[in-house]
C-alpha cells in the first residue's frame, strides 16, 4: 500500500508568516519511515518549490503555480505516464526538471491582465508590474525569494484596488470571456489559464494508482483554492478556521477540520492519519 500525500504550502506545510515548516518535522519523518509520497501542490513559481523540494528531501512530482504545471525529475517512472497522457502534455526542461505545462503562458497573462485592468477601469497589480522589493514588502519575503516568485510561467498574482465583491465579479466575468479564470488564494487572487490545481493532482493520482495499485491518498489544504483538489483525495483535511469567504457548499466531503493553521496542524493532522491506517 502506497501513502501518496498531496499538500498545499502556504499556511498549510508552510508558517504563514516565516515560511518554516520545521514544527511539522516529526510528521515528515513519520512520511520518510512509511516510504510515502509528499506530492507539494502550490500557488509557488518553480524556482520557489524546487528549493523546498529539496529541503525535504522527498523525491516525487510537485505541482506549481497553481496546477499550472508538473515538475518531475527525469529518471522519475512516473515521467513516463505523464509522458503517455492523453490529450498529450507539453513538456521541457528547466532547473534539472521536467515540466509538464497544463496552463497558458505567463507572457499572455500579463498581457490579459492589463486588457482586463482597462476593460473594468481600477488598477489591477500584478507581480509583472512590481520590483523584487515591493513583492518582499507584500509578502514578507526575502529579496532572494521574492526574485523567485516573480520567475514565473503560468501564473500571475494581482491585487485588487478598492476591491468589492461587485468589482470582483466585474474582473471574473472579463477573465472569463478571455477564456482564463481568476482564483483567490491566501494573499492574492491569480489570473491563470488552466482548470486550477484538481486536474494536476488527478493526472498525478492516477499515475500513482497504475504503478502501486492501491494507494491510499491524503490531501492537506487550508483555502478555497485547495477545496476542488482536496474533493479527489481519500482523506481531505482543511487547516485552520473558517473564513467569511469560505463557500460552504464547496467544502470537500468527509473533510476533517483542524483549527490549528500552518505546520503545526499539519504535524498533528499527518501523524493522527497516519496512527489510523
Amino acid at each position: 500500500m502506497k501513502i501518496v500525500v498531496f499538500s498545499d504550502l502556504d499556511a498549510t506545510l508552510l508558517d504563514p508568516e516565516t515560511y518554516s515548516w520545521k514544527p511539522a518535522e516529526r510528521a515528515i519523518e513519520a512520511l520518510r519511515k512509511r516510504e510515502a509520497a509528499l506530492v507539494m501542490v502550490t500557488s509557488k513559481t518553480l524556482s520557489e518549490t524546487v528549493s523546498l523540494h529539496e529541503q525535504l528531501g522527498f523525491d516525487d512530482p510537485f505541482v506549481f503555480e497553481n496546477g499550472g504545471g508538473i515538475a518531475i525529475r527525469k529518471d522519475r517512472p512516473l515521467r513516463e505516464h505523464l509522458l503517455s497522457w492523453e490529450p498529450k502534455i507539453e513538456e521541457f526542461h528547466r532547473e534539472d526538471f521536467a515540466v509538464f505545462a497544463l496552463g497558458t503562458r505567463y507572457e499572455l497573462l500579463v498581457r490579459a491582465l492589463g486588457e482586463i485592468s482597462a476593460e473594468v477601469g481600477t488598477p489591477l497589480f500584478g507581480f509583472s508590474a512590481m520590483s523584487d522589493e515591493e513583492v518582499a514588502t507584500a509578502t514578507g519575503l526575502s529579496a532572494e525569494q521574492a526574485a523567485k516568485s516573480r520567475m514565473r510561467l503560468f501564473d500571475e498574482p494581482f491585487v485588487i484596488s478598492q476591491e468589492s465583491a461587485a468589482l470582483v465579479a466585474k474582473v471574473q466575468a472579463a477573465a472569463t470571456r478571455r477564456g482564463l479564470a481568476v482564483v483567490k488564494g491566501g494573499r492574492f487572487w491569480h489570473l491563470i489559464g488552466h482548470s486550477g490545481k484538481e486536474k494536476a493532482v488527478s493526472i498525478l493520482l492516477t499515475g500513482f494508482r497504475k504503478r502501486y495499485g492501491e494507494a491510499v491518498s491524503i490531501g492537506l489544504g487550508d483555502s478555497p483554492n485547495d477545496f476542488p483538489f482536496l474533493q479527489l483525495v481519500g482523506i481531505p483535511i482543511i487547516l485552520g478556521k473558517p473564513s467569511k469567504a469560505e463557500p460552504a457548499s464547496s467544502l470537500p466531503e468527509r473533510a476533517h477540520r483542524y483549527d490549528v493553521p500552518g505546520p503545526n496542524g499539519w504535524n498533528q493532522a499527518v501523524l493522527d492519519t497516519l496512527a489510523t491506517l
